[in-house]
């Protein structure tokens, strides 16, 4: 009984925060597909400021604790190196984040799959195939059309991405939130049997 509380709090609390979360992406991905330069570029300088800041946390904690350890500190030297240069250097660093979008889609896209494989019983078990299905179409067209066209699919890859995955966590929250994964109550049985 304290156990299935417990339970029913967590998710409660994962629906609040995944539609939270869900509209956030959304609303990110359709500005992005509305201006895929822009979103490219705002995306590279985060990635920067994310490897500067990484580069930073990296440099104090070889200073702290690894000051023999010359591996600690290239590691270090290159996560700030890279993050600068794509703060410096945004429109640059565009065509380099293709190809690792690319990797990334693939990747998304099996994810997605094994978590459809997982969700299938539940109602609506198909938006994470259909999202995994665009992911891998996405990381194609990443590949394809490298490096000229990065500055314009960047942007609008990333933002379809943003958005179904926004769509999806919207979905799945407003589901937890109604009690559809709810194990202990009728609402779930009657869902799986109805899916």
């Amino acid at each position: 009984m304290f156990i299935n509380r417990i339970e029913k709090e967590k998710l409660k609390e994962f629906s609040t925060l995944s539609i939270i979360a869900g509209v956030l992406m959304a609303i990110a991905g359709i500005l992005a597909i509305i201006k895929p330069v822009a979103g490219s570029l705002a995306f590279v300088i985060f990635l920067g400021a994310l490897f500067t800041a990484a580069g930073l946390v990296q440099l104090y904690t070889t200073f702290k604790a690894h000051t023999k350890s010359l591996s600690a500190w290239f590691k270090a030297l290159m996560l700030l190196i890279t993050g600068i240069l794509l703060l410096i250097w945004p429109g640059s660093g565009v065509a380099a984040v293709a190809i690792l979008f690319a990797a990334y889609f693939f990747v998304d896209a099996f994810a997605s799959f094994g978590v459809a494989m997982d969700l299938k019983p539940l109602k609506g078990w198909w938006l994470s195939l259909l999202n995994g299905m665009l992911s891998f179409i996405l990381g194609v067209i990443m590949v394809i059309g490298w490096p000229f066209s990065s500055f314009v699919t960047v942007g609008i890859v990333v933002g379809v991405s943003f958005l179904m995955d926004g769509i999806v966590l919207m979905y799945l929250g407003w589901m937890a939130k109604k009690g559809a994964y709810d194990n202990g109550s009728d609402n779930a049985q009657t869902n799986t049997q109805n899916s």
